[in-house]
């Protein structure tokens, strides 16, 4: 019996998930980075061992409502072998790659500026995977390109001024708070820069006020907290290990997303899919595109379910209330695929644990 390497099988996934989504197919840019990556058969137990996905294949999709027709992956790259150096340069040299190629001179030189701190500086030697990288696509091709750099403590001297300020305002008002990765993401519109931190300890929802309020989005925690009290159950304080809180800086002022790693909560409610179908029923639109996106995300023609769900993010800015992104770890990139079967799906998870 053929030993099947993972990477066709993910080139596979990926090709017929491109096809019934309608964009480009992620194989035709970034095809090189995911033999590098998934060199060692499907279903190898050693994939398992990373700081992306704990347990299975280190690369996961997701639904986001502000990009619902987008084809959207994050992954380890390089392999379970690799050294947390190694994937930091092999994730900048495939970003500068990407940005050039569909961006051109000016975002790369944006790119450059943004990244040097982490491209080239040493890992720090507490570094657990030093970088993950994440693409969009859609019918137009990359829609978007991102690098992640794992921070070491007192990171966030490299960010920039407004980002660095509104990460000093966020550990004041939740000293729980540590530093942990920041993304920088390249679009064909803009780039923007990310800080993520994980909170230590439960999380009273309610305990974003004086944060989201210095922050301007004061008035958006309403709308968060019916999101995430109906997503889960009836539940406004989060558990240990289970919040990571972002902040991003736009054009309209700075951005939250609370990202909730559900295999840290002990009992998730059963019926999830259900409750969030619920909630995007006041979005029409949204509801729609989610389900047209799991069904073309499956594993099978037709199927209900692309995955379990890993973490859901709620994200508010000054002008826009909560907007959902899901993270699946999906079925399918583990084995190789029958011939009764189109081909399969993935993950996201804690990489603070």
């Amino acid at each position: 019996m053929a030993i099947i390497p993972a990477s066709q099988v993910a080139r596979r996934r990926l090709s017929v998930a491109a096809r019934r989504l309608g964009t480009s197919n992620p194989v035709d840019s970034i095809g090189g980075l995911l033999d590098r990556s998934f060199e060692l058969p499907a279903g190898d137990p050693r994939y398992g061992r990373n700081a992306l996905a704990p347990g299975s294949m280190p690369i996961e999709h997701s639904f986001s409502e502000i990009a619902a027709g987008t084809l959207r992956l994050d992954m380890e790259p390089l392999g379970p072998l690799a050294t947390p150096g190694a994937r930091q340069q092999e994730v900048s040299r495939e970003m500068r790659r990407l940005v050039q190629q569909n961006y051109g001179r000016q975002a790369l030189a944006w790119f450059d500026e943004r990244s040097e701190p982490w491209r080239s500086g040493r890992v720090h030697g507490g570094a657990r995977f030093g970088a993950w990288f994440g693409a969009g696509f859609d019918e137009g091709g990359l829609h978007e390109a991102k690098v992640y750099y794992e921070l070491p403590d007192g990171g966030l001297d490299d960010l920039p001024p407004n980002l660095q300020h509104a990460s000093r305002v966020a550990l004041s008002c939740l000293p729980k708070l540590q530093p942990i990765f920041t993304s920088i993401a390249a679009g064909r519109a803009q780039g923007a820069q990310r800080i993520y931190f994980f909170h230590r300890g439960d999380l009273r929802l309610l305990d974003l006020e004086p944060l989201m309020n210095r922050l301007g989005i004061g008035h958006q925690l309403p709308g968060l907290l019916t999101a995430v009290g109906l997503i889960l159950g009836g539940r406004f304080t989060l558990p240990e290990g289970s919040v990571v809180l972002a902040l991003r800086e736009t054009s309209r002022g700075m951005e939250m997303k609370l990202e909730i790693l559900l295999p840290a909560i002990a009992d998730p409610p059963r019926e999830m899919h259900g409750l969030i179908q619920m909630h995007l029923a006041q979005r029409p639109d949204s509801q729609r595109a989610l389900r047209n996106w799991i069904q073309a995300m499956s594993l099978d023609e037709g199927a209900e379910t692309c995955g379990q769900i890993s973490v859901v993010s709620v994200r508010v800015s000054p002008q826009t209330g909560s907007r959902l992104t899901l993270y699946f770890r999906p079925t399918g990139y583990e084995r190789a695929p029958s011939r009764s079967r189109s081909v399969p799906d993935d993950p996201y998870a804690a990489a603070m644990q």
